[in-house]
């Protein structure tokens, strides 16, 4: 789900910089339109005999999956850099790439879950297609289970990856982003107060969808011991651009102090006629109105920020929850569940909540009590401990069967023939068991064998096969 905007090439004025940032944030909403859904869900492809990686190019690859979606359906090349395919694009969204060779699908936008549901599974047949013709397949976790992050694939045929991998490095960064997947939902609000509204509870909201959908507990090959490895690895990260300010939650935070926390965080990249450019982690706010000496090869109007870099910078920023451009929400806590039930239960339990005026009601004053240190507790103690979190008086099982009953009534009146779409999520916090319980009980099974329980556990042909004897 798109926050495209046409920033320009004017150059950034030094003053009235806050005030810029929230126009930006602000954009061109329609307050006339329904409000919509947008899905993201990152696939780790493998080959279905080694379940490594797929490799950018070659006979069992991401470009082999590219040219076979292209011939067999409705995708053509969107972006090509330096003759190389990088996204498609078709009349239900784009297909583009993650750091680690993730293959992500973006859905565009839809008027309801019903239509979002067909999207994906046209998406996901013609996947399936491509799985049995190439010998790959998807292995549906939040984490790499079962390898290094020097046997992933970076992707620098993406000139944005090849500038980001100086971030990446700085922050010790490259297994959390290249060896993680998600499922992100958008939605979107139509005043900058609502929207703000939505970003603060969505953000208290966060952990909980991290703990129902807890689907990384494996790091190479072994239990890690938390139930989102994924999660663990972000937070561990200590990032500007994944943290949120201390005083976020605090009554008197508002949209401006946001726009200004952006300012703070430094710039990761920048463009210039189509090449992305990497640049010294300065925060964002200290880099206007100066030459910048990675463009000083460029003409002298050229090394400086402009309005399209505060926007780029602005969709840059990677919290667990961001407010977008056009005030779009992006959900992003989410493990990559193991099937596409999970995908759509999740974004059917966001919908629910955040598209219904008494659910949304219900949900502020559900977490209205909620201390700081609970918050915090909560925040880092999903990762390991998942629906079994205790953070004070909140427990995470009983908050998550709440929420998701809050959400149950909301699409009762909004859409009343996708509720049935959360009984996946309902049945696992019912029975405690996320989707990371259920395959450690597997891999037990297994005795521990890490190769016959993720090809137990692949998306498109699970195959099973005897557990080693002891």
């Amino acid at each position: 789900m798109s926050s495209h905007q046409t920033g320009s090439s004017e150059i950034l004025p030094t003053n009235n910089l806050v005030e810029t940032t929230i126009k930006v944030l602000i954009g061109t909403p329609n307050p006339d339109s329904p409000k919509k859904i947008g899905l993201e869900v990152e696939l780790p492809f493998v080959d279905s005999h080694t379940l490594k990686p797929l490799p950018f190019s070659g006979q069992k690859s991401i470009t082999a999956v590219f040219n076979h979606l292209c011939a067999k359906s409705d995708w053509q090349a969107h972006s090509v850099e330096n003759e190389k395919t990088t996204s498609l694009k078709s009349d239900i969204g784009y297909v583009m790439l993650e750091p680690g060779g993730q293959i992500e699908f973006a859905s565009l936008p839809k008027l309801n879950l019903s239509g979002l549901q067909s999207d994906l599974n046209h998406y996901l047949a013609a996947c399936s297609e491509a799985a049995k013709k190439l010998n790959v397949d998807v292995i549906p976790f939040g984490f790499h289970p079962h390898i290094p992050i020097s046997e992933c694939p970076y992707i620098s045929e993406r000139s944005r990856f090849a500038a980001l991998k100086p971030v990446f490095e700085s922050e010790k960064g490259f297994s959390a982003w290249g060896q993680s997947s998600s499922v992100q939902v958008t939605l979107e609000e139509k005043t900058p107060e609502a929207a703000f509204a939505a970003f603060r509870l969505g953000l208290t909201l966060q952990p909980l969808a991290a703990a129902m959908c807890a689907n990384s507990p494996f790091f190479l090959g072994q239990d890690s011991g938390y139930k989102s490895w994924r999660r663990q690895s972000l937070l561990s990260l200590n990032s500007p651009l994944y943290n949120v300010p201390e005083n976020f939650f605090d009554a008197d935070f508002t949209f401006k102090d946001w726009a200004k926390h952006i300012l703070t965080v430094p710039m990761s990249f920048i463009v210039r006629d189509g090449k992305y450019i990497s640049v010294a982690p300065v925060a964002f706010q200290d880099m206007v109105g100066k030459p910048l000496p990675e463009l000083a090869h460029l003409q002298a109007d050229q090394q400086f920020l402009t309005h399209r870099d505060l926007l780029d910078h602005v969709t840059g920023i990677k919290p667990e929850m961001l407010l977008k451009p056009n005030l779009l929400l992006e959900f992003r806590a989410a493990d990559l569940g193991p099937t596409p039930q999970h995908w759509m239960a999740l974004a059917a339990f966001w919908t629910g909540i955040f598209y219904d005026a008494q659910s949304f009601a219900m949900a502020e004053k559900y977490i209205a009590q909620w201390s700081p240190q609970e918050r915090h507790q909560l925040r880092h103690g999903v990762a390991e401990h998942g629906l079994n979190t205790i953070a004070g008086k909140i427990n995470a099982s009983k908050a998550v069967l709440d929420l998701l009953e809050i959400s149950k009534q909301g699409l009762q009146r909004i859409e009343p023939g996708a509720v049935s779409l959360l009984d996946i999520l309902i049945q696992n916090a019912q029975s405690g068991i996320t989707p990371a319980d259920a395959t450690l009980e597997v891999f037990h099974e297994n005795k521990n064998d890490i190769t016959a329980t993720l090809q137990q556990k692949l998306l498109f042909n699970p195959q099973t096969r005897s557990p080693k004897p002891l």
